[in-house]
């Protein structure tokens, strides 16, 4: 599944921000900002399948109404986690010394980052309810066959045992 590497990837953002601000390390800051930016690639990758699955939905459908919202808030989350990169990237290509210190503003794109992870929030939710609710991307099977071969093999391993046989032997 590929949903789990923009997850991963924007938990980190937020979290490197924070010990960014937390500590003034610009590797922080470095790592806060290439986990942004390969975190939406992912997410534009992720997107594919996804976008495969919604347009496979019939028109009108519970499922598709709740897919289109899971995408919205999807694109949402990777819009507001692409400003984020930009403004990460300009303030990393831009970055001046001060008494021999790098000073970086996170601020503002970790308030960005945040509304992000609220967001993605959002889209979990919408996602669980699509495969719990709709079972989207969820193969379904016949499982009667498998449950009569399961049936066979216990009978046949719990049969009893024919009895010894008795053989008579004339003296």
């Amino acid at each position: 599944m590929l949903i789990a590497f923009p997850i991963a990837l924007y938990t980190a953002t937020v979290a490197a921000l924070l010990a960014y601000l937390g500590t003034t390390d610009l590797f922080y800051y470095r790592a806060a900002m290439v986990a942004n930016i390969v975190g939406v690639v992912s997410a534009i990758v992720a997107a594919i399948p996804g976008s495969i699955d919604l347009f496979s939905l019939p028109r009108g459908s519970s499922a598709r109404v709740a897919a289109v919202k899971h995408g919205s808030f999807a694109l949402l989350a990777t819009g507001l986690f692409s400003v984020s990169a930009v403004l990460m990237w300009r303030a990393w290509n831009d970055r001046m010394l001060a008494d021999g210190v790098y000073l970086l503003d996170a601020t503002i794109p970790l308030a960005i980052a945040i509304v992000g992870i609220l967001t993605l929030v959002i889209v979990g939710t919408l996602g669980w309810s699509l495969v719990q609710t709709h079972h989207i991307g969820v193969k379904t099977t016949d499982l009667s066959a498998p449950r009569d071969q399961f049936q066979a093999l216990v009978t046949e391993a719990f049969r009893p045992p024919a009895g010894p046989e008795i053989h008579r032997y004339r003296h």
